[in-house]
């Protein structure tokens, strides 16, 4: 067991920094003579030391009460003789805090019960929390803090710890492990590597090419064969439409709805490509038949007599019976005006 020397306090023997530790490692204590912080070397002997006398445990008294008072939590604490009760009753608040998060004590005079909460003192003790970071941030340095050993007179301030915590420091008490580092590792991690380009999976890069068909020739022969037989069917219907109108008279209709019904088939069939076949002989025998004659039928010719109706005679209108007048009136004094109704 090492010997504590001036240079290393012996609260430190309860500590160590494991071999290959990176960053700064920090000791800090607090008590009546001030804030102290040192820096520590891998075998725990300090090599640079700062302290702040101007914060001590009678300073953290008087900011929770002023702040109780300020807000006021405590009534009457404005007065002098109140305030020295309350600063009496956070002195033994700070001493219940060390191990629970709030207490409700009561006053030793004029107070009654007065409730003191870790939150409480974390927001009273905000400038002299900002002390205490400045006093690392000057022993770091330039290096980042790997942890900060915490003396047994932090006990006297709670809520530090909690608040150096939330500043992104690793406080650690007697028994805590020291935090992992990774400096001295040479090895990359391959976090920042570049990765390799993965194929396309776009709809057009990965289909294949659509096949053109192949146009489709004609044969410029056959077009013309195919178009001369078309001419002379519409040529044939239609003779033999005109024929029989002439036969059958103008008062029949024509049949002009079969010849352009025939001549879209056709065309159709023309566009197509397809050669048109010759009519049957029953559909010729039936084209040049005489047509039927439509017979109308005879119309009516006894009308029914139109039904006449007769009313009955009206007799005389009734007389309105004319209801009589019993309101009592009274001459209306203004020219031009009603009687006045009384009743």
């Amino acid at each position: 067991m090492t010997v504590p020397t001036p240079d290393r306090p012996a609260w430190l023997e309860n500590f160590s920094i494991p071999a290959g530790a990176a960053g700064a490692v920090l000791a800090l204590n607090f008590g009546d003579d001030g804030l102290w912080a040192a820096r520590l070397d891998p075998d725990l002997t300090v090599t640079q030391t700062v302290s702040e006398p101007r914060i001590t445990p009678t300073v953290l008294d008087m900011r929770i009460a002023g702040y109780l008072r300020d807000s006021e939590a405590v009534s009457g604490a404005a007065d002098p003789e109140n305030f020295t009760e309350l600063l009496d009753l956070c002195r033994r608040a700070r001493d219940s805090l060390i191990e629970r998060d709030s207490v409700l004590l009561m006053g030793t005079g004029r107070l009654r019960l007065v409730p003191v909460t870790l939150d409480t003192v974390m927001a009273a003790t905000v400038p002299e929390v900002n002390r205490a970071h400045g006093l690392i941030a000057e022993l770091a340095g330039r290096e980042p803090v790997a942890a900060v050993f915490l003396g047994p007179g932090t006990d006297d301030w709670p809520g530090l710890w909690e608040s150096l915590t939330d500043r992104g420091f690793s406080m650690l008490l007697p028994g805590d492990p020291f935090p992992p580092t990774f400096a001295g590792d040479d090895d990359t991690t391959h976090a920042f590597e570049a990765v390799a380009p993965e194929p396309s999976s776009l709809a057009w890069a990965a289909a294949p090419a659509a096949e053109v068909p192949a146009a489709r020739t004609r044969n410029p022969r056959r077009s013309k064969v195919i178009l001369t037989v078309a001419a002379l069917s519409i040529i044939a219907v239609g003779g033999v439409g005109v024929a029989a109108a002439t036969l059958l008279g103008d008062d029949h209709p024509t049949p002009s709805t079969l010849s352009t019904a025939t001549a879209d088939e056709t065309a159709e069939e023309v566009a197509d490509g397809d050669t048109p076949a010759a009519a049957p002989p029953s559909e010729l025998r039936a084209a040049r038949a005489t047509m039927k004659r439509y017979t109308p039928p005879p119309s009516p010719t006894a009308t029914s007599a139109p039904t006449q109706t007769t009313e009955a005679p009206l007799g005389p209108r009734p007389r309105p019976t004319t209801r009589p007048d019993t309101r009592r009136t009274l001459p209306n004094p203004i020219p031009g005006l009603p009687p006045i109704v009384i009743g």
